[in-house]
């Protein structure tokens, strides 16, 4: 500070020598005219170049001593705004470190009090959702995370779900909503409010870019098709710039990158996390701007460059991780071990667009690692008959199944690799086939006692087992699962024949149906039950034939003694038989 006030005094001690001399080179000097009385009556304005050089000084000196005491105190004040939890500690920290004004200081502050006021006055279900999302922002800052670079989005967000829950319809779970011309979406999450949706926000407008790219010569439109451009529709180019600078405008500064971040908790994960999917979407979306709006190229470029360091950076910074060949980049950054192919596709495919419209070398030597990994990751997506959500996971959903075939799509339009076009073609082939069933053998079937129906599915479907006989319907049953194999419990009531059949509906319309007609036979008890009524009907018929045997004799026996009665007895040799009459008394 010496060494500037003495430059100080050097500067006007030179300025008067240099006047001097240039009155003394003109020659002799008129005296200046006589002031007049009114004149002299009112003293001379003294301005800054009339001050004493020593008044001059100690303004100079003042001003300094106050702006070190100002530095002293602000220094002060941000150390103990940076060891606040709160919001207001927040904002105030980012005044003090002059990233903000005061204007947009009291805005924001404004902004906060109301909605916090407006949760505790609102009833019900209504309440208890801007409640949550004033949660999610003290949550921001008392992890100190809700830093200047990410006040635009957090409280856009706050601002939003105050406005909406104060006089909008009750939304449906995931309905998304728009607010004006804003491009900003927002979705609905129970429990967690109307969150900005950063992957919706960038796809529309990732969209709309495609539509306004044009090639600009005849050999260019390979190129461009591939791309996924020049389809027809209309081109606002003017919406779209705007629609455009309000998205990267809601980007945040992550260490040392940008990043389009999600401020609520999903699936396990704290926020703020990323998105390997929005990161790839936007960097396309920016490398497309590149084509359609030349006058801006270079700034939508120095963004998407400067967006690549998410894919650089190890989770839960960034979602770059190891894997076979190269890289494999995350659809969520809390969560290294989910590995979803329709996530990592979009990014690579948002790499290569870079590459090719921004000519980046960063972004192509991304695109070869993470294009080597998934080339050899896709197989174990494929189970044969429908994709996989997840590596080893679940299966997709009819939409996911198709989105990850239009990203195989991509891939093979742009790099023409087997790989690539082989499982697009297969995938969608999957969607007309009918699931397959495979129904275990059904033999010793026995009515009365119960048994399972075993079958294997190719594919989630929705399945329908049905078990009739002579008598009817004896057995029903429908439920939804994913591919594998189940069982049914089923018991015959009699014996017969009967017909099981199982008919299962894939996701995506075509039905599969498998019946089998198999033979029950009486069940042991009641074999037992009909051995003891034949015994029992056995030993009734002997008895009843003994019965009649015995009566038959019975009946006989009185002839057999009328018979002896009538034949004479005999006597012994020489003597005649006596006659019965001849016993009896006279």
């Amino acid at each position: 500070m010496r060494l500037r006030l003495a430059l100080v005094l050097l500067v006007l001690a030179l300025a008067g020598c240099g006047r001097d001399a240039a009155q003394v080179g003109a020659g002799p000097v008129s005296a200046p005219p006589a002031p007049s009385p009114a004149a002299a009556e009112k003293p001379a304005a003294t301005g800054p170049r009339e001050r004493p050089l020593s008044l001059s000084i100690g303004y100079l000196r003042r001003d300094t001593q106050r702006k070190r005491a100002y530095e002293r105190w602000r220094r002060t004040e941000l150390a103990k705004a940076r060891r606040s939890r709160t919001v207001a500690g927040a904002l105030r920290r980012a005044l003090l470190a002059r990233h903000i004004g005061r204007a947009e200081h009291d805005r924001l502050r404004d902004l906060y009090e109301r909605a916090r006021a407006d949760a505790g006055r609102l009833p019900g279900l209504r309440g208890s959702e801007l409640r949550a999302v004033v949660g999610s922002v003290d949550a921001l800052a008392a992890s100190r995370r809700l830093t200047a670079g990410r006040f635009a989005p957090v409280f856009l967000t706050l601002r939003r779900n105050d406005e909406f829950w104060r006089a909008a319809p009750m939304p449906a779970p995931g309905q998304r909503e728009t607010f004006g011309d804003d491009p900003a979406v927002f979705q609905y999450y129970p429990g967690r409010g109307m969150q900005l949706q950063q992957l919706a926000s960038w796809g529309r407008v990732n969209a709309r870019l495609g539509v306004c790219i044009a090639p600009r010569k005849r050999e260019q439109r390979d190129l461009i098709a591939a791309l996924g451009g020049g389809s027809k529709g209309p081109c606002a180019k003017a919406a779209l710039r705007r629609a455009l600078d309000r998205l990267v405008a809601l980007g945040a500064q992550r260490d040392r990158f940008v990043a389009w971040e999600y401020y609520f908790s999903f699936g396990g994960g704290t926020p703020p996390w990323i998105s390997g999917m929005t990161q790839g979407t936007a960097i396309q979306a920016l490398a497309r701007a590149t084509r359609v709006f030349p006058e801006g190229s270079h700034r939508y470029r120095r963004t998407a460059v400067r967006a690549l360091g998410a894919f650089r950076a190890p989770p839960p910074v960034g979602v770059r991780v190891a894997a076979p060949a190269g890289n494999h980049y995350l659809m969520y950054s809390f969560s290294p071990g989910l590995r979803i192919l329709n996530g990592d596709l979009q990014a690579i495919t948002g790499l290569r667009d870079l590459a090719v419209l921004g000519r980046s070398r960063a972004a192509r030597v991304l695109f070869r690692r993470g294009e080597r990994a998934a080339r050899g990751a896709v197989g174990g997506f494929d189970t044969g008959a429908w994709s996989l959500y997840s590596q080893n996971g679940r299966e997709s959903t009819l939409s996911y199944h198709r989105l990850v075939g239009t990203f195989l799509g991509n891939l093979c339009r742009r790099t023409d690799t087997s790989t690539y076009c082989a499982a697009h073609r297969r995938f969608a082939r999957y969607e007309r086939e009918p699931p397959r069933i495979r129904l275990a053998q059904l033999t010793r079937l026995r009515a009365e006692r119960g048994t399972s129906l075993r079958f294997t599915l190719s594919k989630l479907s929705t399945v329908r087992v049905r078990v009739s006989g002579s008598k009817g319907v004896s057995m029903s049953r429908e439920m939804s699962v994913s591919r594998g194999t189940y069982t049914v419990p089923w018991t015959p009531p009699r014996r017969g024949r009967y017909r099981v059949l199982i008919a299962a509906k894939g996701p995506s319309g075509p039905t599969g149906v498998r019946s089998e007609t198999v033979s029950v036979r009486m069940s042991e008890r009641a074999a037992q039950q009909l051995a003891a009524r034949r015994r029992a009907a056995e030993r009734r018929a002997a008895r009843r034939r003994a019965a009649e045997r015995r009566a038959a004799r019975e009946e006989q026996r009185p002839t057999e003694r009328r018979a002896v009665a009538k034949v004479p007895q005999a006597s012994k040799r020489g003597i005649a038989p006596l006659r019965k009459e001849s016993t009896k008394r006279r």
